[in-house]
């Protein structure tokens, strides 16, 4: 049950009756959780959640208004930085930004890491795609 948070667990045993009480970690179920998780928090502004100032991502509109280079390598770094802290199932974080560009207005950025799923490590590589108004979406490569 580790590869979905709290809230997803209580859920989805609710819609599930009488199921069986065998452990088993779908890896696609937890990824699809990891990448859930970091769509939400992802678009989130930092100071906007009352419990934790910050949590969340400075406001990347701001940033990707300027798109010059020094703003790229600033947002590639919070969202590095913001992953790591929020977002423990993934580790050995490390985002890079890409050059494909679908809009010629969004910026694209590689997330890769390592999940572990009963005790084993499995890669996972990540776009996460910062629009000019400061919208992230993020999908498994």
């Amino acid at each position: 049950m580790t590869e979905r948070r709290l809230l997803e667990r209580i859920a989805a045993q609710e819609r599930e009756s009488g199921g069986s009480c065998a452990y088993e970690v779908r890896l696609d179920v937890f990824i699809s959780s990891v990448v859930a998780h970091l769509v939400r928090i992802l678009n989130t502004r930092q100071g906007s959640v009352p419990i934790d100032a910050e949590f969340g991502v400075p406001d990347l509109a701001v940033l990707a208004s300027s798109f010059g280079t020094g703003s790229a390598q600033r947002m590639g770094a919070d969202i590095a930085q913001t992953i790591s802290r929020y977002e423990p199932r993934l580790t050995a974080v490390r985002v890079c930004l890409l050059d494909r560009q679908a809009d010629a207005f969004s910026l694209s950025f590689g997330v890769e890491g390592e999940v572990i799923v009963d005790d084993r490590k499995f890669p996972i590589m990540l776009i996460t795609r910062v629009s000019p108004e400061g919208c992230v979406s993020t999908w498994r490569e």
